[in-house]
């Protein structure tokens, strides 16, 4: 039997694009779903226990994080994901309230450095106990620990191979909680 080569050029081969299936879709909308539904339980509790928004408490949260060194306001926005003036109001309103205090220094007139106060200290103290209940009624209460495990190594993957994780805003040093 003799076998013939068949000339073709990659032009002529027509590459199907994979698309996500019934389960991946499924699975995102619910990845959403259970995020809007857990933060907004965890914005009801912060507003109730210390009128402050998911966005406030995550900056306070940050500054305490890294309460070793001053921040400044483009690395907390980088941190937050957010846009550089939504984190510039947010800041404002922390300001107004006695919460943080923002200084320029003279050497540098570019940069912006914020720091908590010690009235941010307390209300953060106060956030993160309410919000280290809420995610607990909401979310540890109904996953085993390694269930939790291998979700965040899965979110982590994701976040990894579309080139968006980093280390400080992905897997901020949080702060142990006291002993109760």
């Amino acid at each position: 039997m003799h076998h013939q080569a068949i000339p073709y050029s990659v032009s002529d081969v027509k590459v199907e694009a994979r698309t996500a299936n019934r389960d991946q879709i499924r699975s995102w909308i619910n990845l959403h779903q259970t995020a809007r539904v857990i933060q907004a339980k965890i914005e009801e509790r912060l507003r109730a226990t210390t009128d402050l928004s998911w966005a406030e408490f995550e900056l306070l949260m940050r500054l305490e994080v890294s309460s070793d060194r001053q921040l400044q306001m483009s690395e907390i926005a980088a941190q937050l994901v957010g846009s550089p003036s939504g984190t510039t109001r947010i800041a404002d309103r922390l300001e107004k309230d006695g919460l943080i205090v923002r200084e320029t220094p003279r050497e540098n007139r570019r940069i912006v450095r914020v720091q908590l106060t010690d009235s941010g200290r307390a209300v953060l103290a106060e956030a993160t106990e309410a919000f280290r209940l809420i995610l607990q009624e909401t979310f540890g209460d109904h996953l085993t620990e390694s269930a939790v495990s291998e979700l965040r190594g899965s979110l982590r993957t994701l976040l990894e191979k579309n080139g968006a994780w980093q280390e400080a805003r992905c897997d901020p040093g949080l702060p142990t909680p006291k002993a109760s």
